[in-house]
């Protein structure tokens, strides 16, 4: 097994070396063993190390699902570097921002990523102090430099590199907090392999130290899954992943699979179709998606023509998840449901609901604390609070962050002198341990896995002449996730359409974060300090989603 001590490359190098003929990776018609990705990986470092990549340099990437992603994250890892996933689909401001926070050695993208962002990247690299090579991983012209030609240097040119310790930073992670600026939170090699520790010790302690206790319970289990159990038990899993690794969920997904000897196969980009295929074809036994994708897949006409007899957990996160459609998904697919909860300063895991859990369990609760996770549930003066208590989730394990890059208030914030993180979210645990998740501290919206800030869209509504205050409250939805509502008050005597409003929006933002609705009012209901009332937006959608009456006055909508 792996373990803590060991820095990512050694991690992944000692897999490998104990299955190199397992096929490791699948990406759309490219297949891989463990022993040809250690080779592919190699060369890479190699090509990296000549470029000038050493230990603390760091590399961006803007990719999606892809094989080449893989290679660069443990070539990085072998040469101390430092990895910065950036969402693909981010537009200039975002990038830029990021960028000039991280300041990269190098960013890797393809070219079809769009003019835009290669623009930003070029015109952010002349701008910079240390020059940016940009480095493509597909199109462009022949004077560019792409990954292909760093893979092709004979691995014997890499030299005695620094020592890589496991406490050592690998990743920045990008994750906008309540003001919409970006924060970078550094992950170490031990914080991002403590996860997949947590997994396999899971997986050795139910296989070679079964208690009395946990058999009854698997006889449960092997009552409900049946042939499906019986297949994959004591074999490789095939994880699917419809999740981008520029997160956390879909990064962790990767690592639990290549750094456990498992299969992973990876969508470039999610159709639920494909999804069901890849499933059929490749005997997939896990499968991970974001609720909303889930919510597609149970919904898709004649999806029971695919065999998924092979699937034996669905995986989720990255949003809440329903307690419908957990059990519409236990129901149609006729698998399990793991809810995971984690956060990205937490590498992903928190804790999650398994194999043995009941189904109402699986549905909804989000788990028990993962092995060597410790957590507690807390007041406003962040002292501990009796079992059953709404309070604050506060964890600590060898999977909190670093800190947040280039900003330690705000890592005092959240983190103390003990190594808790106070993630902002509102639970409650029962007798048992298990976790149910309230609500949040602040005001973040998710929808179909992608973070929203409200005070990022506010400030870019207000931006424009006309707009003089804007809300911005994030809705539930029917199948998981959340809608946007803006609420915009525009200047005296000036007028602007919904349909203006959203055009102003789309002329600079990502399109996940395009409001769905747009409500122009005369006011806003408000505290006592005059400040806008988000759960009273929400209740006024929500009463207006059901045919009632807003409380909002003068309003003109769109959506």
């Amino acid at each position: 097994m792996i373990d803590t001590h060991m820095n990512m490359s050694q991690a992944f190098q000692h897999v490998a070396g104990q299955y190199p003929r397992r096929e490791a990776l699948v990406c759309g018609t490219g297949r891989a063993t463990y022993g040809q990705l250690a080779e592919k990986t190699e060369a890479l470092a190699c090509g990296l190390h000549r470029l000038g990549v050493g230990k603390g340099d760091k590399v961006a990437t803007l990719l999606g699902p892809c094989s080449e992603f893989i290679c660069l994250f443990f070539a990085l890892a072998r040469l101390g570097g430092i990895i910065v996933p950036i969402n693909p689909q981010f537009r200039h401001r975002q990038l830029s921002r990021i960028l000039s926070d991280a300041e990269p050695l190098a960013v890797v993208t393809a070219a079809g990523v769009g003019e835009e962002a290669l623009e930003t990247i070029r015109g952010w690299g002349s701008e910079s102090h240390t020059p940016c090579h940009l480095i493509l991983t597909e199109g462009g012209s022949a004077s560019d430099l792409h990954l292909a030609d760093l893979m092709s240097v004979e691995p014997s040119t890499l030299l005695a590199l620094r020592p890589v310790d496991p406490h050592d930073l690998l990743a920045l992670l990008y994750t906008s907090g309540t003001t919409g600026f970006p924060k970078g939170a550094m992950h170490s090699h031990r914080s991002l392999i403590a996860p997949v520790v947590a997994s396999l010790r899971l997986r050795q302690m139910r296989i070679s130290r079964p208690s009395a206790q946990m058999v009854g319970r698997w006889a449960k289990v092997l009552g409900r899954y049946g042939p499906r159990l019986l297949r994959a038990v004591g074999r490789p899993q095939t994880f699917l992943s419809t999740v981008g690794c520029h997160n956390i969920t879909g990064l962790e997904v990767a690592l639990q699979a290549l750094l456990m000897g498992d299969r992973l196969v990876m969508m470039d980009r999610f159709n639920p179709l494909e999804a069901l295929r890849l499933v059929e074809r490749e005997r997939v036994t896990i499968l991970v998606a974001v609720p909303m994708a889930l919510s597609v897949m149970v919904r898709l006409r004649g999806s029971d023509r695919f065999d998924l007899s092979s699937l034996l957990i669905c995986g989720t996160g990255s949003a809440p998840c329903p307690a419908e459609l957990a059990r519409q998904v236990q129901e149609r697919l006729g698998c399990a449901v793991h809810i995971g909860f984690g956060t990205t300063e937490l590498a992903g895991g928190i804790s999650a609901t398994s194999l043995e859990d009941s189904e109402r369990l699986q549905a909804e609760t989000v788990g028990q604390p993962m092995p060597g996770m410790e957590v507690r549930i807390v007041d406003d003066r962040r002292r501990e609070l009796p079992r059953g208590e709404v309070g604050e989730l506060a964890c600590r394990g060898d999977n909190v962050m670093l800190g947040y890059y280039r900003s330690p208030d705000r890592t005092a914030q959240v983190v103390d002198e003990e190594g808790w993180y106070y993630t902002g979210d509102l639970a409650t645990m029962d007798e048992q341990g298990y976790l149910h998740i309230v609500g949040r501290k602040d005001d973040m919206i998710i929808r179909g896995g992608q973070n929203i800030y409200p005070a990022e869209l506010e400030e870019h509504l207000v931006s424009h002449s006309r707009i003089k205050e804007a809300a911005v409250a994030g809705v539930p939805g029917k199948l998981g996730g959340e809608s946007v509502w803006a609420f915009v008050i525009l200047e005296e005597g000036m007028e602007m359409s919904a349909h203006e409003v959203l055009d102003h929006c789309r002329a600079e933002m990502e399109a996940y974060k395009i409001p769905d609705r747009v409500r122009l009012v005369s006011d806003l209901p408000r505290s006592a300090l005059g400040k806008p009332q988000k759960f009273k937006l929400r209740e006024a959608a929500l009463k207006e989603m059901k045919g009632g009456n807003d409380v909002c006055s003068g309003h003109r909508s769109i959506g």
